[in-house]
């Protein structure tokens, strides 16, 4: 395994730790605490941790992405040759990355002029507004990419 791999499997180890911990703590502790204003809704007690782990997962996915094109072009791209859909993961990703960013942004900024009312404090700038849909938008996408490219990885190898 080289430095390059190594490094992809704890930053993925570290992401996916940290995730699981910032869900259980959003599902476990304070989920169903009733809305001070409002009893009939409810104001789970770490919402915030989940829009900044959404806010950290698209900012590390990108920096990896744009590192990974950076080595594969200092190296002259893979030793091993790749045919089909794996011979341009790269672009796939960089393509899907981009992608779910703009999708993101349009729909923050339809969403600009609503207020986001989150653990009693009110988010009204819409700068916030818009980086928060549009980490949420890219984060759906990028699952969503990522569950197909697993699918159909499988579906390959099961035909090989």
């Amino acid at each position: 395994m080289d430095s390059t791999e190594k490094l992809s499997s704890w930053v993925l180890k570290g992401l996916l730790a940290l995730t699981i911990i910032v869900f259980a703590l959003f599902f476990l502790v304070g989920f169903s605490r009733p809305y001070e204003a409002d009893p009939a809704m409810v104001d789970p007690q770490f919402t915030d941790a989940v829009l900044w782990l959404c806010f950290i997962l698209v900012i590390v996915t990108a920096i990896l992405t744009v590192w990974s094109l950076v080595v594969q072009f200092r190296t002259g791209g893979s030793s091993v040759k790749e045919k089909g859909l794996a011979a341009h993961s790269g672009k796939i990703a960089v393509g899907a990355l981009v992608l779910s960013v703009i999708v993101g942004l349009i729909v923050g900024f339809a969403n600009q002029g609503e207020n986001l009312l989150i653990n009693g404090k009110l988010w009204n700038n819409p700068t916030d507004i818009v980086i928060t849909d549009t980490c949420i938008v890219s984060i759906a996408i990028l699952l969503v990419v990522t569950l197909l490219a697993f699918v159909f990885s499988v579906v390959l190898k099961a035909k090989n």
